[in-house]
């Protein structure tokens, strides 16, 4: 049963954002059976010692640790029976539960004799092992919340009580007072029940229910991702994952392979013992990107999240340059140096967006603009619907970029059935990308720029 509540609450930290590994949660709780139970301070410090990684999560871990032992602290620092069963209805008198049963004749079940009689502080104990038995981290949705109480009450026995109110509720004026009598008990026990499954949800299902908001987000076509609030938070948290991941494997990457001569030659003169290994190194090869953003309105909400998420990953790429283009094209680079991501791109999308699209054109001032700094460390990224508005295409200047730099990636928020609908000239750039991909969403996004930095690491 503690293993149980304390992976129950391994499992409400990592809801509250915590990241906790398997091992961990295995030290955390080998730590707590070395110190024991008795103490509460001592505890606590253990459990924070062991899972609290990071200081800013230091808040999320303490208002857990109170929600998630809340009742154990109760019983712990009680000053009286009224404080620990605050809210409780008392029990019934013997006469009202003998009352109970004798609507027809029957006399009342022993289920129902134990829950009329118990005292308040019974109630609470008994409604501590009901929910003890039951699995609360299955809570998903607000909604489900009086599914759970509904269980609980039914743990507790509480049907009994049920049948007895709808007996009484067919008898005389006497048997519907004491019918009235037993649902106004009722209300009381459901509302502390209701109680105990709330805390619980917030432990439990709150952190499930973001989990599915921000999966919703994550598939949420991009013109429709402003009716959330979360999403820069969720864009972010992205990043940050996948900037993590890919700085392990360039760290890896970069070590190169094992150089075994040289190796075995600075080894062998201490027999080995211990190794010395020594690395081919290889000599550091700075990528550069340049992401060009259709910012017309059919387009303008995928630019605006492609920006922010490459511009949260600069520990990985430092060296971004952008450019953006509608009605006319210009560099924006310097906007996101001065501003935060989101003030850019609303400066860069009040500035440049609007309609009437020329892609030849905006092949033409890219290259005016960087034919110097394209190399074969260039990675180029274009964002767009290819939608030219009749205008002559111009794809062999895309096909001079692409003869330059190291690859062309090309982005594009419509399905792949209307790559080539009405003006849209996507069939013409195609031959000259090394990348083309549907990216509507912000997994889609994702899944992008993942394989943007895996190409970029090192071979």
């Amino acid at each position: 049963m503690l293993s149980r509540r304390l992976s129950e609450f391994v499992q409400a930290l990592r809801g509250a954002g915590l990241r906790i590994s398997p091992d961990e949660a295995t030290i955390a709780m080998q730590a707590v059976a070395l110190v024991g139970y008795d103490s509460r301070r001592r505890f606590h410090d253990v459990l924070s010692i062991s899972l609290v990684k990071e200081e800013q999560h230091r808040a999320a871990f303490e208002e857990t640790f109170a929600r998630y032992f809340e009742g154990e602290r109760r019983q712990a620092d009680k000053a009286g029976d009224e404080e620990v069963a605050a809210g409780m209805p008392e029990a019934l008198g013997p006469g009202d539960a003998e009352a109970s049963g004798d609507a027809d004749g029957e006399s009342a079940s022993p289920e129902l004799d134990a829950l009329l009689s118990a005292s308040a502080d019974q109630l609470q104990q008994r409604m501590a092992e009901a929910a003890a038995a039951m699995d609360f981290t299955q809570m998903q949705v607000i909604t489900q919340q009086g599914l759970y109480t509904r269980r609980l009450l039914m743990n507790m026995g509480m049907g009994a009580v049920d049948d007895r109110v709808l007996q009484l509720s067919r008898g005389g004026a006497a048997a519907e007072a004491r019918a009235d009598g037993l649902r106004q008990w009722r209300g009381q026990v459901r509302e502390q029940a209701a109680s105990l499954v709330r805390r619980q949800f917030l432990l439990h299902g709150a952190a499930r229910g973001r989990e599915l908001r921000e999966q919703t987000m994550r598939q949420v076509a991009f013109r429709d991702l402003r009716e959330f609030r979360e999403v820069k938070s969720l864009v972010r948290k992205m990043a940050r994952r996948l900037a993590s991941a890919h700085q392990r494997r360039m760290k890896v990457a970069r070590r190169g392979q094992l150089d075994a001569r040289r190796t075995l030659g600075r080894s062998i003169r201490h027999d080995g013992v211990p190794a010395s290994l020594v690395w081919r190194r290889k000599p550091p090869q700075k990528s550069r990107v340049m992401v060009i953003c259709d910012v017309s309105s059919s387009v303008s909400d995928a630019a605006r999240f492609l920006l922010q998420f490459l511009y949260a990953l600069n520990d990985v790429l430092p060296r971004v340059r952008s450019f953006a283009f509608a009605s006319r094209f210009d560099e924006i680079s310097e906007d996101f140096l001065r501003f935060p991501p989101d003030v850019a791109v609303a400066r860069v999308l009040d500035r440049l967006s609007g309609s009437g699209t020329d892609y030849g054109e905006m092949l033409e001032g890219f290259l005016r603009l960087c034919e110097g700094p394209l190399d074969r460390h260039t990675t180029v990224i274009i964002l767009g619907d290819a939608r030219n508005n009749y205008l002559p295409e111009r794809a062999e200047l895309l096909g001079q970029i692409r003869r330059r730099v190291k690859q062309v990636w090309w982005l594009n928020p419509e399905s792949r059935s209307q790559w080539n609908s009405g003006d849209a000239v996507m069939a013409s750039y195609l031959p000259h990308c090394r990348v083309a991909r549907r990216c509507a969403n912000l997994e889609d996004l994702e899944r992008v720029v993942d394989g943007l930095l895996g190409s970029l690491r090192p071979a």
